[in-house]
């Protein structure tokens, strides 16, 4: 193979060296692009987990609260409505005191006594009706808690979800730079071997175009100096020629 073919074939190679290089750099920095946002996609993911499961601590707690209370409110409730209930039976007891009293003292005793017992019936009416208000209000925070719990439980599973697919994605991607990272090291170093070795016969091709030009100037040279001793043989014919005329003229 002449130096020529070489060198244009090593130019080649390094033109097409040079654009896989450049080829695999494009890829690379796709791949760390996407691992990029690959990574900062599993982060925000991870951040959001830990804040909706302080927002579902949070509301737990109040709902554990606000459950307890319910709870309290139905035992108050119920201790009421059995107080009620002695309360009635109190005062069903005291109006037959009242029927069947026997004098006047014992009548308005048992009276007196019935006045009492109504007014704390009373009051127990006004304590159920108000804890029965205040069971409605807990029932409704209780049902909007547990909303609020299951909706943010559900973002959670569904985040959770998200992250296997954004670590294998991640996984993947690394292993994609890694690759290219090799590659685009191997066509560098196949880059600066080709140019080294294109550059080596570049300058033999350099030595030889000189020992050309040298050898063909040499030639020139040497053609000069034989024109010369031409020329000078051909003016010595010439001045032997007019002798000849001469000669010619006297013998006429």
């Amino acid at each position: 193979m002449s130096l020529v073919r070489e060198a244009k074939k090593l130019q080649a190679k390094r033109q097409e060296v040079g654009k896989l290089k450049r080829k695999s750099a494009r890829e690379f920095q796709i791949e760390q692009s996407l691992l990029q946002k690959s990574s900062s996609g599993l982060a925000s993911v991870e951040r959001k987990i830990e804040s909706a499961k302080e927002q579902l601590s949070d509301v737990s707690d109040v709902l554990t609260q606000r459950l307890a209370q319910q709870e309290s409110i139905q035992r108050l409730v119920v201790a009421a409505e059995e107080k009620l209930q002695r309360e009635k039976d109190a005062k069903e007891q005291a109006e037959q005191e009242i029927e069947f009293a026997e004098s006047g003292e014992e009548k308005d005793n048992a009276k007196t006594r019935l006045a009492s017992i109504i007014d704390g019936i009373d009051e127990i009416y006004s304590e159920i009706k108000q804890r029965n208000k205040m069971a409605k209000k807990v029932n409704v925070a209780i049902e909007e808690f547990s909303k609020s719990k299951s909706k943010i439980s559900t973002k959670i599973q569904k985040k959770v979800h998200e992250k296997p697919e954004l670590q294998k994605l991640i996984k993947k991607t690394k292993k994609a730079s890694v690759r290219l990272a090799k590659r685009m090291a191997s066509k560098t170093k196949q880059e600066a071997s080709t140019k080294e070795h294109f550059k080596k016969v570049k300058e033999k091709l350099q030595e030889l175009k000189a020992k050309r030009r040298k050898a063909a100037a040499k030639r020139a040279a040497q053609k000069r100096k034989s024109n010369p001793k031409r020329k000078s043989s051909k003016k010595a014919k010439r001045k032997s020629n007019p002798k000849r005329k001469s000669s010619k003229k006297a013998k006429r």
